[in-house]
C-alpha cells in the first residue's frame, strides 16, 4: 500500500529550498509596516488562495468479482448443454440441459431445490421461492392482483407453472420435476464449469462455481490501521485509463490474516462502485483507491514551493508589495494536498507571493 503523509511532502519541499532569514527580514504582525523592504528584483509570483483542502491517502486495490457460490446438478442423464465461464445468469435463464430435452432454469431463492413440486406437495419455503420467481418473471395476472407468495402450492401456482412451461416450450403439466429449477440467491456469474459436455450428469454433483455479477474493488489494509476506514465511507477509484469512479466501502473483514510474502496482518476491504459500467471487463486490473482523511474548508493556501524554511526555525513566505519589492512574513503551516499547503499569518487571500521562476 502507498501512503502519502504530510511529513513526506514537507521533506520533499524543504530538500530543495533555500533557507531564508539572512538576506530577507522576517516581519511579524507587529513590525511588518516598519521593516525595510528588499530591493526590487524580477520574480515569479502566485496568489494566496482561499479554498477547501482535503488530505487524502491512497491504497492499491484490485478489481474482481466478489462472492463465491456453487451450482449443484439436480438431474441425471448426459450433459447436452452447459454454461461457460464468464456467463451471467439471471432470473428465468437456462442453466444446463441433459439428454437434449430436460432443462434447468434459474429462479431466486436461498433454499436449494430438493424435491419435485406439484399440487400434492407439502407446504414449504421452496414453494414460496417458486411463486415469487414466477410472479417476477411475468405472471401476476395468474397469481392475482393482491398475490403474496406463501408456502402453499395452490391451483393458481399450478396454472402459473403451466403458463411458464408453455412460454419455455416444456410439457405443460403444472409440475416442477426435481432439477428443472435451480434456486440461487440472485443473479450469478459463472467462474468455472466442472463437467464436460457429453459426460454423465448425476444429481448432487457440482456443476459450476459462481460469483456475484458486479465488479468490486478489494484491497488489503494493515490490521492495526483498520480504524481509518468504515463501512459506508465514500472513496474515489482511479482506473488503469486514469478515469475516476465513485465507490463506497461495503465490507471490512473482521478477521486479520497474514498474506504470503507480507510481514504484517491485514484485513480485506470491499468497495462497491456506484456505476459498474465505467469499468467494462477490467477483471483483475489494479486500481488506486483514494480516501479523504481530513477536510479543511475555507483555508488560505500557497503553492508548496512558495514555502521557506528559516534558519532560526519556523517557516515564512516571501510577499510581494505593490511596488514590486518583497519581504518575508511568518507563516504557520497546516495541511498539505496535491495543490499546495495551508498557511496562516499576516496575509490575506489574493496577496501575491514569490515562487521559483
Amino acid at each position: 500500500m502507498r501512503r502519502l503523509t504530510a511529513f513526506g511532502l514537507v521533506m520533499a519541499v524543504f530538500a530543495g529550498v533555500v533557507f531564508a532569514g539572512a538576506s530577507l527580514p522576517l516581519l511579524t504582525e507587529d513590525d511588518t509596516a516598519n521593516a525595510a523592504a528588499t530591493p526590487v528584483v524580477p520574480v515569479s509570483t502566485a496568489t494566496i488562495q482561499q479554498r477547501t483542502m482535503e488530505s487524502t491517502e491512497e491504497f492499491e486495490g484490485t478489481l474482481g468479482y466478489a462472492g463465491e457460490g456453487v451450482i449443484i446438478s439436480g438431474m441425471n442423464g448426459i450433459y447436452t448443454d452447459l454454461p461457460e465461464a464468464g456467463d451471467t445468469l439471471t432470473l428465468g435463464d437456462e442453466v444446463y440441459e441433459v439428454d437434449g430435452t430436460n432443462t434447468s432454469y434459474l429462479m431466486y431463492g436461498r433454499r436449494p431445490a430438493y424435491r419435485a413440486l406439484d399440487i400434492d406437495s407439502d407446504n414449504g419455503p421452496d414453494i414460496k421461492q417458486l411463486e415469487a420467481s414466477l410472479d417476477a418473471i411475468g405472471f401476476p395476472n395468474v397469481m392475482g392482483k393482491n398475490f403474496k407468495p406463501d408456502w402453499n402450492f395452490q391451483a393458481r401456482t399450478e396454472t402459473a407453472i403451466e403458463k411458464w412451461q408453455k412460454r419455455t416450450n416444456q410439457d405443460q403439466d403444472g409440475r416442477i420435476e426435481m432439477g428443472e429449477v435451480t434456486f440461487m440467491p440472485g443473479d450469478v456469474r459463472i467462474t468455472e464449469v466442472v463437467p464436460q459436455l457429453g459426460t454423465r450428469a448425476q444429481a448432487g454433483q457440482v456443476l459450476a462455481y459462481t460469483s456475484d455479477t458486479d465488479l468490486v474493488v478489494s484491497l488489503d489494509l494493515e490490521a492495526d490501521r483498520r480504524d481509518i476506514l468504515a463501512e459506508g465511507d465514500q472513496v474515489t477509484v482511479e482506473l488503469p485509463d486514469n478515469t475516476e469512479a465513485a465507490g463506497q466501502v461495503t465490507e471490512i473483514s473482521s478477521v486479520a490474516q497474514t498474506l504470503p510474502g507480507a510481514s504484517e496482518p491485514t484485513v480485506e476491504v470491499t468497495i462497491e462502485l456506484e456505476d459498474t459500467a465505467v469499468v467494462g471487463d477490467l477483471d483483475g486490473a489494479e486500481v488506486t483507491v483514494s480516501v479523504v482523511r481530513e477536510t479543511r474548508p475555507d483555508v488560505l493556501t500557497v503553492p508548496v514551493d512558495a514555502l521557506l524554511a528559516l534558519r532560526e526555525g519556523g517557516y515564512a513566505i516571501e510577499m510581494v508589495a505593490d511596488d514590486g519589492s518583497t519581504f518575508l512574513v511568518a507563516a504557520e503551516v497546516g495541511l498539505f494536498d496535491d495543490f499546495g499547503v495551508e498557511v496562516s499569518g499576516n496575509f490575506s487571500a489574493g496577496d501575491a507571493v514569490v515562487v521559483p521562476a
